[in-house]
């Protein structure tokens, strides 16, 4: 009895871990957006698209600003949820930040402090232009539109933002396309005339910030077929990061295997890690290998296997996939079997 209950609980916990883990597969939305593109319009608005900008011929979740067709519906249909409250005069207002979230509408006040950059690189002053700052409900990206009177809102309407996006396009293509710039924040200010035609004011690919850090994995739980047999466990892990490039990891984890029927054996497992970063669409990618010592064994699955490297690698921002190799001695396969190996899929959250 205490044997069922034990395997219906380590199932249970890697199936729930592997749950919080699968949203990475559909949603990209848990992390920041890397880009911001602002166009500088005509009438004195500033529309700021924050987004991750499509490079080259990486695709992913990634889009042109042609692609974002829903902006003058989305316009028009705030417009006339705000006509209903009969708020016209906004010149006498406090800056506010209006949230168009469809079934309702947020306002709150802005803190708002003008800012006025100077790029270093260039000659030109960067500044938002409006103190009043609406945001789009939009799957996806989110678009922000800084105004001082709701007039300019209406009159954005009657702009070709089909041509303006198409041609704004047209000025931040070559530079996304070069490989240096594929994996850097994208900074981007355009201007756009009464013809609809776009210039690139200024336009930055920003480098990774350098950082020192330590985090932990609190759930950590995967599945691994060794020598054809299906295997099952979880742990927990340190890491330390060095300028954001390396990682150093410790962990611990159980490795639960079923085919013993009388009882359930738990061996369990210390690894070290060292891992590189690489920037990916989906967040940061880390390459490298681990090195792992068998501390407690328990049955006769791993005979004196006490050994194991292995070469992990992200295919998403939480599950990563290990090719493993087992050794009774370092370097050494066991006389026992000469294929002793393993591939994992791991599951962290």
């Amino acid at each position: 009895m205490c044997t069922i209950v034990r395997k219906v609980c380590v199932v249970f916990l890697v199936v729930f871990s592997t749950i919080l883990a699968t949203p990475v597969f559909g949603q990209h939305d848990y992390y920041s957006y890397p880009d911001t593109i602002r166009l500088q319009m005509p009438n004195g608005t500033t529309i700021e698209y924050a987004m991750r900008y499509e490079r080259d011929l990486v695709k992913y979740d990634r889009q042109k600003l042609q692609e974002e067709k829903e902006l003058k519906e989305k316009i028009g249909a705030f417009l006339k949820r705000w006509e209903v409250l009969g708020v016209t005069n906004l010149e006498t207002k406090k800056p506010l930040f209006i949230e168009d979230l469809e079934t309702k509408i947020e306002i709150s006040e802005r803190n708002q402090k003008t800012t006025v950059l100077f790029p270093k690189d260039t000659k030109v002053a960067l500044i938002v232009k409006g103190k009043h700052k609406l945001k789009l409900k939009k799957k996806g990206n989110n678009v922000y539109i800084y105004f001082d009177k709701i007039q300019q809102l209406k009159e954005l309407e009657n702009y070709n933002f089909e041509q303006i996006l198409k041609n704004s396009d047209k000025q931040l293509d070559p530079a996304s396309a070069d490989r240096k710039n594929k994996r850097r924040p994208l900074r981007a200010w355009l201007s756009v005339d009464e013809n609809d035609e776009v210039g690139l004011t200024y336009q930055k690919f920003l480098r990774k910030n350098k950082r020192h850090y330590f985090y932990i994995d609190l759930i950590n739980s995967y599945i691994e077929n060794v020598n054809g047999n299906w295997l099952v466990g979880t742990g927990i892990g340190i890491n330390y990061v060095l300028n954001s490039d390396f990682r150093f990891g410790l962990r611990w984890e159980g490795m639960y295997n079923f085919s013993d029927k009388q009882e359930t054996n738990i061996n369990q497992w210390v690894d070290m890690s060292v891992a590189t970063s690489e920037a990916r669409d989906y967040g940061i990618s880390w390459f490298g290998f681990s090195f792992g010592y068998l501390v407690d064994k328990r049955g006769d699955f791993f005979n004196n296997h006490k050994f194991r490297i292995g070469i992990p690698f992200n295919i998403s921002q939480n599950v990563t996939v290990t090719p493993q190799f087992y050794f009774k001695d370092f370097f050494k396969t066991s006389k026992d079997t000469e294929e002793y190996f393993g591939v994992r899929l791991s599951f962290s959250f």
